[in-house]
C-alpha cells in the first residue's frame, strides 16, 4: 500500500510541474493566455501522466478489492434454481424429493455468460474511449481545437450493442417478477 501512497504522490508532483509548465509558456504580460502549441514532449509526457495515473487507479482499486471478500466470479454470477440432486450408490444421482415427492429445488449461483459479454465489452469500450481521448488531446494540443466528437461518439454508442444481451436478460428478469406467479 506505501508503494501506492508514493505512486499517487508523484503523480500528483508530476501534474503540477507539467501545468505550471503550460501556464508559463502560455502568459502573455497582461496576464491573459494565448494560444501556443505544446511541445512534442510535453504533450507526450502529459499522457504519459494520465495513462500512469490510470493505471496507479487501477492498481489500488486491485490491492483493495484483494483484501476483501468480494470476488468476480460471484460478480459475474446469477442466482439460478436448479434441481437438488443425491447420489443414487451406483455412480449416478438422482433428484432429491421432498414429502410429495416433488424434486428440492435449491438456488445456488451459476456463471452467466452475459455478465461477462457485458465486462468484456466494458473493457473494450473503456480503452477505445481512451484511445480516442489521447488522440482528441494530442490533437487539442497540437492545434488548439478540439476535434468533431460526432463520429467518435457515434462510434461508441455503436459498440453499447456489446451490452445487449445484459440488457435483455437483466429486462426478463424484471417482467419475471411483475408476471403472475403459479400455483
Amino acid at each position: 500500500m506505501k508503494s501506492n501512497k508514493k505512486a499517487a504522490i508523484w503523480l500528483a508532483v508530476s501534474l503540477a510541474i507539467v501545468s505550471q509548465h503550460i501556464l508559463a509558456e502560455g502568459a502573455t504580460p497582461s496576464g491573459v493566455a494565448s494560444w501556443v502549441p505544446a511541445e512534442s514532449w510535453l504533450i507526450y509526457v502529459v499522457i504519459g501522466v494520465i495513462l500512469l495515473g490510470g493505471f496507479v487507479s487501477l492498481n489500488c482499486i486491485m490491492s483493495a478489492l484483494s483484501k476483501s471478500k468480494w470476488s468476480l466470479a460471484d460478480a459475474l454470477s446469477e442466482e439460478a434454481s436448479v434441481v437438488s440432486l443425491e447420489a443414487d450408490g451406483n455412480g449416478g444421482f438422482r433428484p432429491r424429493l421432498d414429502a410429495d415427492g416433488k424434486p428440492i429445488m435449491i438456488t445456488e449461483l451459476r456463471a452467466s455468460s452475459s455478465r461477462m459479454i457485458a465486462l468484456v465489452g466494458m473493457i473494450l469500450i473503456l480503452l477505445m474511449f481512451l484511445g480516442f481521448g489521447i488522440f482528441a488531446m494530442y490533437s487539442f494540443a497540437k492545434t488548439g481545437v478540439m476535434p468533431n466528437p460526432e463520429n467518435m461518439v457515434n462510434f461508441l454508442a455503436a459498440g453499447m450493442t456489446l451490452f445487449a444481451p445484459y440488457l435483455v436478460n437483466q429486462f426478463s428478469a424484471l417482467f419475471e417478477k411483475l408476471a403472475p406467479k403459479k400455483s
